[in-house]
């Protein structure tokens, strides 16, 4: 990977060979778990704040996608089964599916790409329509059958949960190939924040089912690529410690809300350095894992505080001989291509770009 370099919209390409820990960039190790004191809320009062961020962000999303230029909603939406999950059920898990206007191919016409693609929300808040323009260019672009699933989201469905509505989104979009003529050997996962961990999370599962117990039938969905906007891999890592590691910690996400996050995804509480667990902390997978990991995109953000294990896991693929390609958005914090209510930047539009470039570069190489 090339030196750093800056481009017209504020974007570079980071060097990772400068970067050997985050403790380069941070502060040294916290020896002390953080006490969050959203551990000792009780569950229906973290349910609470969590439904009501929810309805704000609802509002916000909906808002944000008719603004400017509309974003087209879905064609149609779809409930699939949950039988991973301690929580089983049928038609539990909602999918928001975008179809390109001429999908209705005849028969023997060549088979469309698709993206399964995982919302925001730090587990607590989101839904599938919220990537809307994503959705949008990657029909437009692309070509693709998009799916966005509404998988359940804590404090009442915490970890695992999440990941595994996710896996099981992804197995039975891959039965639906026939109605929706879509080319099981070119499947694509996004996500974006919490996404960008489930996505990573749920081609871990599929690696790797027996290091669980999941019992998922023969055959496994083949995962032809990853495209990650600035996903969290590794909570072992401490929060103010990673918040410190920012340029900008003041830009980073309130501690108020990062509090909110963890007590309600991680229950009962896991202390920092038990969080080993590679469907929670997905950049901390073995190597044997890192070295089957099919091309990755990442999209990281220069004021956000998992820029830094963001930057170490690219390393770590590069190192490791892995396709991979990371684009830092310049100036930007958490998020940034969503800056509700308003309508999306221009740099949101030209990294959206960047990502489906890479995607037909790997569908070239199949």
């Amino acid at each position: 990977m090339s030196k750093s370099s800056k481009d017209t919209k504020n974007t570079t390409e980071v060097d990772t060979a400068e970067v050997t820990s985050i403790h380069d960039i941070g502060p040294p190790p916290v020896e002390d778990d953080y006490v969050n004191p959203a551990d000792k809320s009780p569950r229906w009062l973290l349910g609470a704040h969590a439904f009501a961020l929810r309805c704000a962000a609802r509002f916000g999303f909906n808002l944000g996608n008719r603004s400017g230029i509309p974003a087209l909603y879905p064609t149609e939406t779809i409930w699939l089964d949950s039988t991973l999950s301690e929580w089983k059920g049928k038609g539990t898990i909602g999918t928001n599916v975008w179809i390109p206007p001429d999908s209705s191919q005849p028969p023997g016409a060549e088979k469309r790409p698709v993206v399964i693609n995982f919302h925001g929300g730090g587990f607590i808040l989101g839904q599938g329509t919220d990537d809307c323009r994503w959705a949008n260019t990657l029909v437009n672009s692309l070509g693709a059958v998009v799916f966005s699933v509404n998988y359940r989201l804590a404090p009442g469905y915490p970890f695992p949960s999440p990941i595994e509505d996710c896996v099981d989104a992804i197995i039975q979009i891959c039965r639906l190939a026939d109605r929706y003529n879509i080319d099981t050997n070119r499947i694509i996962l996004s996500g974006f924040s919490a996404g960008g961990t489930l996505a990573t999370s749920s081609w871990i599962v599929l690696a790797d089912p027996a290091r669980w117990n999941y019992e998922i039938p023969e055959p496994l969905p083949k995962i032809a690529g990853l495209v990650l906007y600035y996903p969290p891999l590794d909570w072992t890592l401490d929060r103010h410690q990673k918040r410190m590691a920012c340029e900008r910690p003041d830009l980073t996400l309130p501690s108020g809300l990062t509090d909110l996050i963890d007590a309600s995804y991680l229950h009962p509480p896991i202390p920092r350095r038990e969080r080993t667990d590679i469907r929670l902390s997905p950049g901390l997978m073995p190597d044997e894992l890192v070295d089957r990991l099919p091309p990755v995109h990442l999209c990281l953000c220069e004021y956000d505080m998992l820029l830094a294990e963001g930057r170490l896991f690219a390393e770590r693929l590069e190192k490791r001989g892995n396709k991979v390609s990371v684009r830092i958005v310049e100036g930007e914090k958490h998020a940034w291509d969503k800056p509700l209510p308003l309508s999306p930047k221009d740099s949101a539009a030209f990294e959206y770009d960047i990502a489906i470039a890479a995607m037909k570069s790997w569908f070239n190489g199949l």
